[in-house]
C-alpha cells in the first residue's frame, strides 16, 4: 500500500519491463490483472522498475522498492514523453492513423461520439483515471480536443487533482422559451385521420424505422424521412439498411421519399422552399429525431434536440396547424422524483429540471416545454413518454446501442445482478408503434401526454430468472459490491457495450439521486 498523502492509501504494485515501459504495456498489464483479481485488488499504480529488490532472506525489500521507483507510468508533468507518447499511440490506434502530434485534434483526425467514448474507456485504464472522472475528460474533450490539451487533463485526473471544464449552467426557463409564431388557418386543414402527407424524424433509429413500418402498414400515405445524407440515394439507403438492421419487411416502393437535412439547422436543413412546401402538405409531424448520448452536456446536444424541435414547431405552426406527436422520455420526470415528488401522472406539470444532471435527458425536459408552450398557443401537440422500448414480439430483435440492452449483455457476460428493487418498464417495439399511431390517427391532438408502459411491469430480478432459464446462471450482489464489479469489468473490457454506461451508475448528479 502506498500513502497518498492525504492520509489515505491506494494500492501500487511494481513490475521489470521487458519492453520499455509504455501507457500500453500499463494497459495490457491492468487489464490482465483485472479479470483475474476482484476490482478492490486491481492496483492503483503501477511502476516500473529496473528490478525488484530483495532482502537477505530472498523477501521482496518494500523500502528499497520505495527509495528506488521510477515515476509510475502515466503520472509526472503533462509534457512527460511517456504520458504523451502513451496518449498518441491510444488515438493512433482508435483512429487509424500512422501518427499523432501535440497539436492535432480528435475530432479532425476523424473522431466521432462512438470512438470518443472507446478512447475515453481505455484512456482511463492506461493511466489509472477513476471512472467517475468520465463526465470531466468527456467535457474537457469536447472543450479542446487537441492531444496536448487531453494530456494535460488525462494528468491532472490521473493525479487526483482534475481541473476540467467546468458545465455551463443550464437557465432552464430562457432555454425554453418558444421563440418561433405559431400561426392557424382554417384553409387546408390536415387530414388526420387520413393523412396523405406525414413528415417523419428519426426514421433511422430504433423506434423511428419501427414507426415508419406501422405507418406504412396503417396508413396509404407518403412518408417524407428527414436524414442526413450526402444525397437522396443515401438518405433512402440509410433507411433501407435500418429496416434490414431490425428484420422489419421491406420498404413499400414510393411511399417513402427521403429529405436531406439535419435537426442542427435552420428549416431543419432544407432548401427554404422544401420547408414551406412540407408546411403546406403536410398531414401529421411525428418527430422521433435527435442526438442520443448519456455523457454529453446539454449544450453539446441542444442544437439538434432542442433547437430542432423549434424548427419542427416552427414548420408546423407555419399555417395551418399541423399536429406534431413527439416522442420524449419518461427519464423528464426523474427530477420529480429526486425532490421528493413520489407519485406523477400524465397531468403532472414538469418541473425540477435543475435535479436531472443528464444533459440528454435535459434536453428532452426543454423540448417538452417548448412543445406544451406551443400547444397553448393552438398547435395541435401529443407527446409520448415510452420508459424503454425494446425488441418487437416477432424478431426480438433490440437496439444493441441502448443501455438496457448492455446491461442485459453485462448481466449475462458477468454473471452478477444487483440486488435492488430496479423496476423493468418494458414495452416492444410493434407495441410502441401501434400505440403511437393509433393516438395519433384516432384521437385530437389537444397538448396531452401519454406515458406508455407495461401493465405486467417486471423486477430486475425477473430478467435474471430468464437469464438463468436460458444458459445464463446468474446471481446477486449487493449494490454498492455489483457497481464495484461493473467498474472491474469495464477497466478489463473497455470495448464491451456497457462501458459507455458506466459512469450512470457511479458518477451521480450533484443534487440528485438519480444519474
Amino acid at each position: 500500500l502506498r500513502d497518498r498523502g492525504d492520509g489515505d492509501r491506494a494500492l501500487a504494485a511494481y513490475y521489470t519491463p521487458a519492453l520499455p515501459p509504455s501507457g500500453e504495456v500499463t494497459a495490457q498489464i491492468r487489464s490482465f490483472v483485472s479479470e483475474i483479481v476482484p476490482d478492490y485488488m486491481v492496483p492503483a499504480t503501477l511502476t516500473a522498475v529496473d528490478e525488484l529488490p530483495v532482502t537477505h532472506r530472498g523477501k521482496i525489500d518494500r523500502q528499497a522498492l520505495s527509495r528506488r521507483e521510477r515515476t509510475p507510468v502515466g503520472e509526472g508533468d503533462a509534457g512527460n514523453p511517456s504520458v504523451q507518447t502513451g496518449m498518441a499511440q491510444l488515438w493512433a490506434q482508435i483512429l487509424n492513423v500512422e501518427r499523432v502530434r501535440p497539436a492535432d485534434d480528435f475530432f479532425e483526425l476523424g473522431g466521432n461520439s462512438l470512438l470518443a467514448m472507446e478512447m475515453l474507456a481505455r484512456a482511463r485504464i492506461m493511466f489509472g483515471i477513476g471512472v467517475t472522472e468520465i463526465r470531466n475528460l468527456t467535457r474537457s474533450l469536447l472543450h479542446n480536443s487537441t492531444l496536448s490539451a487531453f494530456t494535460e487533463v488525462a494528468r491532472s485526473a490521473r493525479a487526483g487533482a482534475a481541473n476540467g471544464v467546468s458545465v455551463p449552467h443550464v437557465d432552464f426557463g430562457a432555454e425554453a422559451e418558444l421563440r418561433v409564431p405559431v400561426r392557424l388557418s382554417a384553409s387546408r386543414v390536415p387530414r388526420t385521420e387520413r393523412p396523405a402527407e406525414i413528415l417523419l424524424t428519426g426514421a433511422t433509429g430504433f423506434c423511428g424505422t419501427h414507426l415508419l413500418s406501422t405507418l406504412l402498414a396503417s396508413t396509404r400515405a407518403r412518408i417524407h424521412c428527414l436524414v442526413r445524407a450526402p444525397d437522396a440515394d443515401h438518405a433512402l439507403e440509410r433507411i433501407r439498411s435500418a429496416h434490414q438492421r431490425y428484420l422489419l419487411k421491406d420498404l413499400s416502393p414510393g411511399r417513402v421519399v427521403p429529405i436531406v437535412g439535419d435537426l442542427t439547422k435552420p428549416f431543419l436543413g432544407m432548401p427554404q422552399d422544401r420547408f414551406e412546401h412540407l408546411a403546406a402538405t403536410v398531414d401529421l409531424v411525428y418527430h422521433c429525431g435527435g442526438e442520443v448520448n448519456f455523457i454529453y452536456p446539454y449544450h453539446e446536444l441542444r442544437d439538434a434536440n432542442v433547437s430542432g424541435t423549434r424548427e419542427v414547431i416552427r414548420l408546423a405552426g407555419a399555417h395551418r396547424g399541423i399536429p406534431v406527436h413527439y416522442i420524449s422520455s419518461m427519464a423528464v420526470l426523474a427530477g420529480l422524483g429526486a425532490a421528493g415528488v413520489r407519485h406523477a401522472t400524465e397531468e403532472t406539470p414538469l418541473s425540477h429540471a435543475e435535479y436531472l444532471g443528464v444533459g440528454y435527458v435535459e434536453t428532452k425536459w426543454v423540448a417538452e416545454k417548448l412543445l406544451h408552450q406551443a400547444a397553448a398557443q393552438g398547435l395541435p401537440v401529443a407527446i409520448y413518454r415510452p420508459n424503454d422500448v425494446t425488441g418487437d414480439q416477432t424478431t426480438g430483435v433490440m437496439n444493441p446501442d441502448t443501455e438496457i440492452c448492455a446491461l442485459i449483455r453485462f448481466i449475462a457476460d458477468s454473471s452478477f445482478f444487483p440486488d435492488v428493487d430496479l423496476p423493468l418498464d418494458f414495452i416492444p417495439a410493434d407495441c410502441f408503434a401501434r400505440a403511437v399511431t393509433h393516438v395519433s390517427t384516432k384521437m385530437p391532438a389537444t397538448g396531452d401526454v401519454y406515458h406508455l408502459t407495461n401493465p405486467g411491469l417486471a423486477m430486475i430480478g425477473d430478467l435474471a430468472d430468464r437469464l438463468d432459464a436460458r444458459g445464463y446462471p446468474v446471481r446477486k450482489l449487493p449494490y454498492d459490491e455489483w457497481v464495484r464489479n461493473l467498474v472491474g469489468y469495464a477497466a478489463g473490457h473497455p470495448t464491451h457495450p456497457v462501458t459507455p454506461f458506466v459512469p450512470l451508475f457511479v458518477d451521480r448528479a450533484s443534487h440528485a439521486d438519480v444519474s
